[in-house]
């Protein structure tokens, strides 16, 4: 039997004996550590950045050597060696969870490992995370893998996260539902493929827990392992906490215990991880989970089930789930404004909460005392006949800094969720012509649609409602992140937004496309400058930019669609996928829209709106309009008549969404101008992103 050994980790300085030890071990195992000059182990020590592993008899066993980010707030660890006869007695975990336990001030601890050395296994063993790979600076380029381990500190994402998941029905899928969807346009309709669709996704938020990138990372095919990071990316990664992981991990053990099912680490580990987020539904294929369902169901309130299982149950949300703008073109809603009192008794009665128990006599005095004051409350009423009133809103502007909501309420119907959305982009668009920094709502009694439509874009639940940041600023990252600071200091509930100004100073944030567009869709219509993202300057005929989002070129016809704005938040727009500008599968980033001349309107001939470009498709005319018609006006024939009517021919989907129209539009000579060329326009031209600043601005400007 091996006499277990007690080890001692201490943090050593530039005096300490055991530095000469520590540089033997390094220079021993250069080939995979590394060169590492002993000058630099020596500002390690002097800066006590070195850990060692000390017998009793104080003889160094292995060491870790680490340096702190100030800037992102991280632990890089540069070396961790244990000398080959100590190995596989757990010394590397104790150097890791010493480091880990003596620097919870920091954000977590980060390290790179070329993947060739196969040591997946130990990193996940230590609980690091494989984010993602980028080449080497070797002149082979050998892949590294770059890997985590987070300290559970709150951020920008995991807080959006968080709500997120308040405001929909939560559901964990685990390895087994994730790899067998396709995430891809051809698609096969698997089980699994089911929760993807669109009728699901206003109140179903799939999620997945960590432990799927850890799985990610096995596979060997780069192309294979790239692609399904991509589609990990594209759910809600869910957030928990460490010390409730490991009370659900003990428990979950003696569970399986007394059900006799055996599970590996990483099915448990999912599973405690949902259990520790409190997750509702954990979605598996796995027959041994689904075997123990009612055990865990009865032990942590948690519903195993299979993905058709879910969908049977879900099923009668259908019926209430109709965010569909398709049926929006030409319905007449309009928007009026609530002048007298006497209408207080009809609008209170359509709009009382009362199943979360609001008094009338309590909802009549407030909406009184807002009707009968008109120099301080706009309050207006959302009707789509005069008998049928679809939503009551109120807002003032008079308090600093922010453009404030206390009444919010939209009617259950078919038009619900997407008058709901509307109304809040409305809301957040008014106060960035306001130039008011934040919209806040006070409405006490959110329904769960709009909850769910402020969580998704972005609002921050403070002390008397929910708070959300709109900077109207075309800047640099580091100029944005001093402004969220600036702001921040004004008041406590404004403190979100330096979590946000963090984010901004992540390594390579320009370069990182999806975290850009995040950034800038949280705090719309804010654009970074200096941003590597993708802009196109597509040209589109009138007709279609006045159904799609044009709002001023509708209100020049007699006959335009009498939906007092377009209603519409995320439309598609087809177009030939030939001379496309670089558009292409996979690309998204901003879209500058061309209204091409018409003499039937006034201002066409410009570029007149920006877009964020959230995906292109490319297929045939039927598949496109079977998979975007909810999302446009465009019907198949319209598609056909873009390929000559030959249904083989393949089109370009572009999927955008929040459009800013300009304050002052910019006409061809101008963009000419402004990109050094004579040009016409008649196809999709990206622009770099100095192009991009001076046409925005332009296009934005008072």
């Amino acid at each position: 039997m091996t006499q277990k050994i007690e080890l001692q980790i201490e943090t050593i300085d530039e005096k300490s004996l055991h530095l000469r030890t520590v540089k033997a071990l390094g220079r021993a195992h250069a080939t995979t550590l590394g060169h590492f000059p002993e000058g630099a182990f020596d500002q390690h020590a002097l800066t006590r950045q070195i850990l060692v592993a000390l017998t009793p008899e104080k003889k160094c066993t292995g060491y870790l050597l680490y340096r702190k980010v100030r800037r992102h707030n991280i632990i890089v660890i540069v070396h961790l060696c244990i000398e080959p006869s100590w190995r596989g007695k757990g010394i590397a975990r104790k150097l890791v969870n010493y480091l880990s336990q003596n620097t919870q001030d920091f954000y977590g601890i980060k390290l790179k490992c070329r993947r060739d050395y196969e040591l997946h296994k130990m990193w996940s063993h230590l609980d690091f995370v494989p984010l993602t790979e980028k080449p080497g600076r070797s002149k082979d380029g050998k892949l590294l893998t770059v890997w985590w381990r987070d300290h559970d500190h709150p951020t920008l994402f995991s807080a959006v996260a968080t709500q997120k998941l308040e405001s929909k029905l939560c559901a964990v899928i685990d390895t087994s539902v994730f790899f067998d969807l396709q995430g891809d346009e051809a698609r096969s309709k698997t089980e699994s493929d089911s929760l993807l669709a669109d009728w699901l996704q206003p109140d179903l938020e799939l999620c997945i827990t960590n432990e799927i990138f850890k799985v990610i990372n096995t596979i060997d095919d780069t192309k294979q392992r790239n692609a399904k990071r991509q589609l990990a990316d594209t759910f809600t990664q869910l957030p928990y906490n460490q010390k409730d992981f490991q009370t659900a991990c003990r428990a979950l053990t003696k569970v399986l215990l007394s059900t006799q099912i055996t599970l590996n680490k990483s099915e448990l580990r999912q599973l405690a991880i949902a259990i520790a987020s409190d997750a509702p539904f954990f979605l598996t294929r796995n027959s041994q989970i689904l075997a123990i369902a009612d055990a865990i169901n009865e032990e942590f309130n948690l519903s195993i089930l299979s993905p058709t299982s879910l969908i049977v149950k879900l099923d009668y949300l259908h019926e209430y789930i109709n965010y569909q703008p398709v049926r929006l073109a030409g319905t007449g809603i309009t928007r009026q404004v609530v002048q007298k009192l006497d209408q207080v008794p009809f609008l209170s009665q359509r709009f009382l909460v009362s199943p979360k128990g609001e008094k009338l006599s309590d909802f009549q005095g407030r909406l009184g005392y807002i009707i009968a004051n008109p120099d301080k409350f706009k309050c207006y009423i959302i009707l789509q006949s005069e008998n049928n009133p679809l939503a009551l809103i109120a807002y003032h502007t008079h308090k600093k800094h922010e453009l404030n909501i206390p009444i919010f309420r939209v009617r259950s119907g078919p038009l619900e969720e997407t008058l709901a959305r509307h109304l809040i982009f409305w809301f957040i668009s008014l106060s960035v012509r306001e130039n008011l920094p934040f919209t806040r709502i006070t409405e006490p009694y959110l329904d769960h649609t709009i909850l769910s439509g402020i969580q998704d874009d972005a609002f921050f639940k403070v002390k008397d409602g929910y708070l959300n940041a709109n900077l109207p600023v075309a800047i640099t990252a580091t100029e944005l992140s001093d402004y969220l600071t600036t702001l921040a200091n004004r008041s406590q509930d404004y403190n979100f937004c330096l979590k946000i100004a963090d984010t901004l100073k992540t390594d390579k944030l320009t370069t990182a496309v999806k975290t850009t567009l995040d950034v800038e869709r949280i705090l719309w219509p804010a654009k970074i400058i200096d941003a590597d993202l993708p802009t196109i300057i597509i040209p589109i005929q009138a007709e279609w930019a006045k159904e799609l989002f044009d709002e001023d070129l509708a209100n020049q016809l007699l006959w335009r669609s009498e939906t007092d704005l377009a209603l519409k938040r995320e439309l598609v727009y087809y177009r030939s996928h030939r001379g496309n500008g670089g558009l292409k599968p996979g690309v998204v980033g901003r879209i500058f829209w061309y209204v091409s001349y018409n003499k039937k309107y006034c201002g066409t001939g410009k570029v007149r709106a920006c877009s964020r470009l959230d995906e292109v498709v490319v297929n045939k005319p039927k598949n496109l309009h079977q998979q975007f018609r909810r999302l446009g006006v465009y019907e198949l024939e319209d598609l056909m008549k873009l390929t000559k009517n030959d249904p083989n021919k393949k089109l370009m989907a572009l999927r955008f969404s929040d459009t800013e129209l300009f304050k002052n539009p910019i006409d061809l000579p101008e963009i000419q101008e402004i990109l050094g060329k004579r040009l016409t326009l008649q196809s999709p031209l990206r622009i770099d992103k100095e192009q991009f600043t001076m046409i925005y601005r332009e296009g934005t400007q008072n």
